[in-house]
């Protein structure tokens, strides 16, 4: 069984497919190691536990969950090196456990617990050491593409914008906010401003509607981004009751930039990887040492993409692998 994270809160335990990779990894280790317990949890590149996968037992379902979170926590903070086995650091209600920790360069992507009643062999130790390697890999190319969607879906995600009528002198003649979500800061935003628009909404509207006239040529609609999280769009309503400001509130959501990258560029499944750490800053040895690969090697795949892009230097290639206007 398999619990993917849908919210901070809760994780919804599903059935997972047999070609889903991590259960396929996952399915090696018990094949590996007699165990009673083979658990396992994938992370993202921020850390955030992306996956589980969850022994057969499943009146033991909650236990291995904080299993697995105790020992994530724990084995964050040592200073060995990344991937390596160790002994398990929590008690396992009586088992002996072994702990694999999958990753690259001190960030962990998969945590595997292996535990039973009886001890583990030097052998069997040297078996799931064997793992390290092609794990981390797997992992961290999982992680490389957590959240890639088609623009499809991600549409299909997007939240409702909350939506303003304003009269020209910025009163509000009417509103309509979504209640998607109780606990999210921009709805509580919006909400808490009973007798109009908060103040950052109202500045950006005015910044926009400054230069309007009373030529309807000068009502040029504008989208700002006032905030971090925050898109206002600002058009104008024309109607028989005379022209109205209509204003659209919404949260910015990023999209993955290898998609674009992929779908616009045709880069390879290798490339993209080389790209990622590119954006996140990372030299030509960074990026070698991270994927195992020679200098040579991470400096050519860097050079073809820098030709698919007609770029002329890294900064340029991010630009226009994040769809940067002007790039």
């Amino acid at each position: 069984m398999r619990t993917r994270r849908t919210s901070p809160a809760a994780a919804v335990i599903t059935a997972v497919p047999e070609a889903d990779r991590t259960r396929a990894f996952v399915g090696e280790l018990r094949t590996l190691i007699k165990a009673s317990y083979v658990v396992f949890a994938r992370y993202d590149q921020n850390g955030i536990q992306s996956e589980m996968v969850l022994g057969d037992d499943a009146s033991n379902a909650s236990r291995q969950s904080e299993w697995l979170q105790a020992e994530r926590l724990l084995q964050s903070r040592s200073d060995g090196p990344i991937p390596r086995v160790t002994d398990a650091m929590i008690a396992l209600d009586g088992m002996r456990g072994l702990i694999a920790v999958y990753g690259v360069d001190r960030t962990i992507f998969g945590l595997a617990i292996v535990a039973r009643p009886r001890t583990f062999t030097p052998d069997e130790r040297r078996l799931l050491e064997g793992t390290l390697r092609s794990g981390s890999e797997l992992m961290r190319r999982l992680s490389t593409f957590e959240g890639e969607q088609s623009a499809q879906e991600r549409t299909a995600e997007r939240a409702s914008p909350a939506q303003f009528v304003l009269t020209r002198d910025y009163a509000i003649e009417s509103k309509w906010i979504p209640n998607d979500d109780p606990n999210d800061v921009l709805q509580n935003i919006l909400e808490l401003a009973d007798d109009g628009l908060p103040p950052v909404v109202e500045s950006a509207v005015r910044a926009v509607t400054a230069s309007w006239t009373d030529d309807p040529a000068t009502w040029e609609p504008a989208t700002l981004v006032p905030l971090p999280f925050m898109v206002v769009t600002v058009v104008p309503l024309i109607g028989s009751a005379g022209p109205k400001i209509g204003v659209l509130v919404e949260r910015y959501r990023s999209r993955n930039p290898l998609r674009h990258a992929a779908d616009k560029f045709g880069m390879s499944s290798r490339e993209l990887e080389v790209l990622s750490l590119v954006l996140k800053g990372f030299g030509t040895p960074q990026i070698a040492t991270a994927l195992d690969i020679a200098e040579s090697t991470a400096h050519d795949h860097i050079k073809r993409m820098m030709l698919k892009t007609r770029a002329r230097n890294r900064v340029e290639l991010a630009a226009k692998a994040l769809g940067w206007r002007g790039a």
